[in-house]
């Protein structure tokens, strides 16, 4: 087979063409994909069963950004304020109103100031309620709100005097709520500040009005002194505005640096968590093996290129054809051992079976002296080595890559076949993209379920949820892994991540990811696309790879089926992004 176009080239389709390179991935990777090594990371989970598990004592819950936006963020804080805000205010209003007979006013005045606080309380009560759920937290509620308790407030201000420094009070208010998202409102809010403390002092200055404060002096003041007043006053509600607003950007400018350099710190951790794989398989390969120069079947083996806790992978030639093929052998202190030699079986099965251009072609298995599996040489790289070099890839190739995969998936999951082990490292790249690796597949109805003997199998950040539950899978919990590919070539990191292996499991089972397009700028659709194909339960997904991948592409141009929509949406409402 011709080399591609990249001097990279997988260890199962190295040959002795002048300047190939033995890259760190292999298109038909030696390492049983469970066996967990000191430089496997993340780690995958081995059949026999979970890592650190026996070490454990409790659950540590996985830390780290919530994944919301810094919008998301400010707005989460404003709700609370606001419900917290409101309480001050009833407690502020039964002190005033507890201490009202004492302080003299007019009757009339302090019937008012009575009645204004006592149906401010009673209205707020409703709004408090009512803000529990974030999603009734509303433009319109809020300037209701807050035109209500500006107009207590100055109902208070005349009670208590107009020119005393009763009007600090809406000082605090006006800057409390001028913090809000809606800038519409806080101008809006400032403006009726403004206009109430303007009309209760032209009154009095006018003289329309006797200034029935009880704080109020008796020494007569000039009207300008009183004007310079009232413009102090109003200047100081202008400034609480301006000030408010200003904090608001700072805040939000400094949310949004740190969620850029977590985004940063994640990518940066899922690239050098496949640096660290492919380097260990890159230390394993290379020089002459225990067969080297032997024939095995009708191969003729040559160099190893990958070695692993199952096997060992041979450059060989078809001594029938003299084509090039690469050959996986079982270790041989392995061969004793009755699950094993059936595992490595299992793998033949389930390759050899599968006629499709994106999965990886068997071209002979033997079961015997030794057990072999003879497979097509690739020549081009993995994803994980291509995300290396790029880091994240664009909407369409991403597009390109759930098409192709998914139709290969497509092919398994009709012959009963669950791959189990869907990752950057087992989707190799050479003119199209391939499925590699059916180690840990499982075959339907064939009898080997007992190889698993309970345990989990998979790579922990891109296994589905019923597969982290040790629950009966099918070709959805494929399609799942592979939109969690997808979410890892779109965004730069891992869809979940934890302080060790159970904290991540149950992140895997119980949370959503960070919503995709903080990190990417795509459609909404996308976003929803997401909440569908990462949804953890296998009836809410969608059921196959040519589902998925026209929806991709659906989304891509914000074209998503409407009933698809609805669903997505119906999802985060029950369990949101991060």
């Amino acid at each position: 087979m011709a080399g591609g176009d990249d001097d990279t080239v997988s260890p199962a389709t190295v040959g002795d063409r002048p300047g190939a390179r033995v890259p760190a991935a292999s298109a038909a990777s030696p390492d049983e994909p469970g066996e967990p090594t000191q430089a496997d990371a993340p780690p995958t989970i081995h059949e026999s069963g979970l890592p650190a598990l026996a070490s454990e004592s409790r659950l540590v819950l996985p830390t780290g950004p919530t994944g919301t936006t810094a919008i998301d963020a400010m707005r989460n804080e404003e709700v609370d304020r606001t419900r917290t805000f409101i309480r001050l205010g009833w407690l502020i209003s039964l002190i005033a109103m507890a201490g009202a007979p004492v302080l003299q006013a007019p009757p009339a005045m302090t019937l008012a100031f009575v009645a204004a606080l006592g149906l401010g309380i009673a209205i707020s009560i409703g709004f408090y309620r009512a803000f529990a759920d974030p999603r009734r937290y509303t433009e319109r509620a809020l300037l209701f709100l807050a035109v209500m308790s500006l107009v207590n407030a100055h109902v208070a201000v005349l009670y208590f005097g107009t020119f005393t420094v009763a009007p600090l009070i809406v000082v605090i208010g006006v800057h409390f709520v001028a913090r809000t998202e809606a800038q519409r409102a806080a101008r809006w809010i400032l403006a009726t500040a403004v206009g109430l403390y303007a009309l209760c002092a032209l009154a009095i200055i006018s003289g329309a009005l006797p200034d029935p404060g009880v704080f109020a002096s008796d020494r007569r003041i000039s009207a300008e002194a009183q004007l310079a007043g009232a413009a102090f006053v109003i200047g100081t509600y202008t400034l609480a505005y301006v000030a408010a607003r200003t904090f608001r950007t700072a805040s939000l400018r400094a949310i949004e640096g740190l969620a850029r350099a977590t985004r940063l710190a994640s990518q940066r951790e899922a690239l050098m968590d496949e640096l660290r794989i492919d380097l260990e398989r890159a230390l394993r390969a290379g020089g002459p093996g225990r067969y080297t120069e032997q024939t095995i079947g009708r191969f003729r083996l040559g160099v190893v290129l990958g070695r692993g806790a199952m096997g060992e992978v041979y450059d060989a030639i078809d001594t029938a054809t003299g084509a090039p093929a690469a050959v996986k052998l079982l270790r041989k202190d392995l061969l004793a051992d009755h699950t094993h030699v059936a595992r490595f079986v299992r793998e033949a099965r389930a390759s050899a079976a599968l006629d499709s251009p994106y999965v990886v072609k068997v071209i002979e298995a033997g079961d015997r002296d030794p057990p072999y599996l003879a497979m097509e040489r690739l020549y081009g790289h993995t994803l994980a080595e291509l995300l290396r070099k790029e880091a994240r890839l664009a909407p369409p190739a991403i597009g390109d890559l759930l098409r192709q995969v998914g139709e290969g998936l497509d092919t398994a999951s009709a012959r009963g076949i669950i791959h189990r082990d869907i990752k950057p490292q087992n989707l190799f790249h050479d003119r199209v993209w391939k499925v590699l690796d059916f180690g840990v597949a499982t075959l339907a109805g064939d009898g080997t379920s007992t190889l698993t003997q309970g345990g989990l199998v998979g790579t922990p950040s891109y296994m589905a949820p019923e597969q982290a539950q040790s629950h009966r899978v099918d070709g959805r919990a494929d399609l799942y892994a592979l939109a969690a590919v997808a979410y890892r070539c779109l965004t730069g990191r891992h869809p979940f991540s934890g302080t060790d292996t159970p904290a991540l499991l149950y992140a895997v089972v119980h949370r959503m990811p960070p919503r995709p397009g903080e990190t990417a700028d795509v459609p909404g659709d996308v976003d929803r696309w997401f909440a569908l194909a990462l949804a953890k339960l296998p009836g809410d997904r969608l059921a196959t790879g040519d589902e998925l991948a026209r929806a991709f592409d659906a989304a891509l141009i914000g074209a998503l089926d409407p009933k698809l929509r609805r669903q997505a949406e119906a999802l985060l409402r029950k369990l949101p992004w991060g």
